[in-house]
């Protein structure tokens, strides 16, 4: 095969997979095509895996895939593979476990060699095209499976057939008990004390992720009053927003910070970082009264909707770090194009504020922009009052934004996921209602119409990609988690009760086939494809862990229409995982939020009122603001509640309102009601009495 010729990744829909259409490597996407020719020429299986904004796969790529020396050996000896982590996270999740189950570690690119069976026997992360850092060069990587698999195939097949035991004997393991929520709290905030950065904030050293799931436990109890997680919160979400791995000129965040101090990202955004960034600033902001995070909230959104949004109303899924062959160069600026993108008055303040200089603070004496010296100080410096300095600042990155919008971008991932919209959705709900945005509100209804295509009848799998017409991918507890969470919360937002319709039916349908013997959800349902395993991982990653995410929903959807079955899946999910949740609960941080919404009889909250009154508006924002919301709120935007609101939330049963009534809030906590309020002030002061 030529340099220029396309291999069969070409006719693929993942922008990933087409980057590589140019390899000269024999490059097969996942599936059977692949796999029978493995089996039929007894090869070894060569499985690289990635994803579009993965910055060392494209360091691979163009090292070692580009490489003709290598696409030999690879052609003659191996069916390579290649996966789009983002669209086959079942595949991932699988070869992702092995990898640190031989290596103690992993990470992408993931490089997987395994038999045409599918089993797993050795694996690893990135390798350089010369022996580097303690690793061997790729050639000789591939050398040495080849001869491995020449010479020692039998010892290759036990050791991998002992280690897909091992793995399902782990995914297996019976974790069953009772779990304490205060208690799980209390040592998950110790846990993360003792690992907190108190100076920088964020935990352990670099490189410093932002860990959103870690984030939402600490505003939990920061919102209860408790000190310890207040200061951490406080201390990381500040750090974050102003370092630079938060665009101060285009909202949104990059994935992470190489450096201890949030100051150089890694300069790739992702949908999922920003969904829950979003989300969780605002949260914070309106727990512990910090305006400058619900504008960090703002600016993220606008950066979402603006930016990630697609014609038909799903997300895209990330862009990458590098443009023009180089990372970070669309974020970064040089004293001279800050000065030919802004008038003098404009540049000198962002020269001042962010303290650039011909060094810079990243390579080629590019500097990312941060405000970095105090505001009264540059104001004074520059003879100007401190909100007239305000005001040149604000109106100078609207300017850079536009000036960087004619620069060359980095590449978009353009597929729309499922999982990853759902979180986005149930991030825009919220933050269309507590910061008065109707245009979130509309795209996040626009997103959960289009989820909701996904899901189809709600008794299928949901599909998991999609580009241009085009699906692909395999569903998994991803998938079935955040499209209920997302659809859930935009019925307590909009009262639209369709979308509580699908998320039921998602659940009830789907969430089942995730379950093992003990209650346990697992990564990937009975009905998908067969791989040598079913992953379990209650634990966070990059996003909170879906086993925790489905259970606190199934909490809530079974708060709104009564179905107890939900609640006991909910139940079982957490008490399958109750030795970790004993043993690590910082660990499982989605888990354990779900269990301190468990342990307390469910919270409901009617909403009834018109549309069209200022009085209800009120009413849902209060709720919606206040640092305790209850488990379930049911808002009903039309009085008398229509006959199909009435069957699927009978909570509104008694409640129905007349035309001509005032908009009420009713609360109720384990099956006894309060008096209706009136007020907002008046509903407040109850909501803060909720556990």
């Amino acid at each position: 095969m030529s340099v220029t010729a396309k291999n069969r990744l070409a006719g693929e829909s993942s922008p990933y997979l087409r980057q590589h259409a140019g390899n000269p490597v024999d490059w097969y996407p996942w599936g059977e095509e692949a796999l029978a020719k493995a089996r039929r020429e007894d090869k070894p299986i060569f499985l690289s895996i990635g994803y579009a904004a993965c910055h060392w796969c494209h360091v691979m790529e163009r090292e070692s895939f580009e490489s003709q020396a290598v696409a030999e050996l690879l052609n003659r000896h191996f069916v390579s593979i290649k996966v789009d982590r983002e669209e086959r996270p079942d595949v991932d999740a699988v070869y992702m476990e092995a990898v640190q189950a031989m290596t103690g570690s992993g990470g992408w690119p993931l490089t997987v060699f395994l038999t045409p069976t599918l089993q797993p026997f050795y694996g690893g992360t990135y390798f350089p095209p010369e022996p580097r850092w303690g690793r061997p060069s790729f050639l000789e990587l591939l050398a040495a499976v080849v001869e491995a698999w020449r010479s020692r195939r039998d010892d290759l097949l036990a050791q991998s057939s002992a280690l897909v035991d091992h793995l399902q004997a782990v995914a297996r393991r019976d974790h069953w008990g009772e779990v304490d929520g205060s208690a799980a709290l209390q040592r998950a905030i110790s846990a993360l004390a003792r690992r907190f950065d108190g100076e920088q904030g964020g935990f352990d050293g670099a490189p410093k992720f932002p860990s959103p799931s870690r984030l939402f436990l600490l505003c939990h109890a920061a919102a209860r009053g408790h000190t310890v997680a207040t200061r951490m919160l406080g201390i990381t979400l500040d750090g974050m927003a102003q370092g630079g791995m938060y665009d101060w000129v285009g909202g949104g965040f990059h994935r992470y910070s190489v450096d201890a101090h949030w100051l150089v990202p890694h300069f790739e955004k992702m949908l999922y970082d920003n969904a829950l960034l979003a989300r969780l600033y605002a949260e914070a902001g309106l727990a512990l009264q910090r305006p400058a995070w619900l504008a960090v909230a703002r600016e993220t959104a606008q950066y979402l909707v603006r930016e990630m949004q697609g014609p038909e109303g799903g997300f895209f899924a990330s862009t990458d770090a590098d443009s023009e062959g180089e990372e970070g160069k669309f974020f970064t600026w040089t004293p001279d194009e800050i000065a030919s993108a802004l008038p003098p008055d404009q540049a000198a303040a962002v020269l001042a504020t962010c303290a650039v200089t011909p060094e810079g603070n990243f390579e080629h004496g590019r500097t990312i922009l941060r405000p970095r010296r105090d505001l009264e100080a540059v104001a004074t410096s520059l003879n100007l009052s401190l909100p007239a300095l305000a005001e040149l600042l604000q109106s100078a990155r609207l300017a850079l934004r536009r000036a960087r919008d004619s620069r060359i971008p980095p590449a978009l991932d353009d597929k729309r996921l499922a999982g990853w919209n759902g979180m986005a959705v149930w991030a825009l709900a919220f933050l269309g209602v507590v910061l008065d945005e109707p245009r979130f509100a509309a795209a996040a209804r626009r997103a959960g119409d289009f989820v909701i295509q996904l899901c189809g009848d709600g008794g299928g799998p949901i599909v998991r990609a999609w580009r241009e017409g085009v699906t692909s991918g395999a569903e998994t507890l991803e998938d079935v988690a955040w499209v209920a969470a997302g659809l859930t919360e935009l019925y307590q937002t909009t009262g639209e009760v369709r979308y509580l319709s699908t998320a039921a039916a998602v659940l009830r349908q789907r969430l089942p086939r995730y379950r093992n013997p003990l209650g346990a959800l697992l990564e990937t349902p009975d009905d998908g494809e067969a791989l040598p395993l079913r992953p379990r991982s209650p634990h966070d990653g990059a996003t909170p862990a879906p086993a925790g995410v489905a259970a606190r929903t199934c909490l809530t959807v079974a708060a709104l229409t009564g179905d107890d079955s939900l609640r006991r899946l909910a139940e079982d999910a957490i008490t399958a995982e109750a030795a970790l949740l004993g043993h690590a609960p910082e660990a499982c941080a989605a888990l354990t939020l779900a269990v301190l919404e468990a342990e307390h009889p469910p919270s409901q909250l009617v909403l009834v009122g018109h549309s069209h009154s200022s009085r209800f508006g009120e009413l849902v924002r209060t709720a919606w603001s206040a640092p305790r919301r209850p488990t379930a709120i049911a808002p009903s935007p039309v009085q008398p509640v229509p006959a199909d609101v009435l069957q699927t939330v009978p909570l509104f049963r008694g409640r129905e309102g007349a035309a001509d009534q005032p908009a009420a809030a009713y609360l109720c906590l384990g099956g006894v009601c309060d008096v209706p309020h009136h007020h907002p002030a008046d509903l407040a002061a109850a909501l803060g009495k909720l556990p």
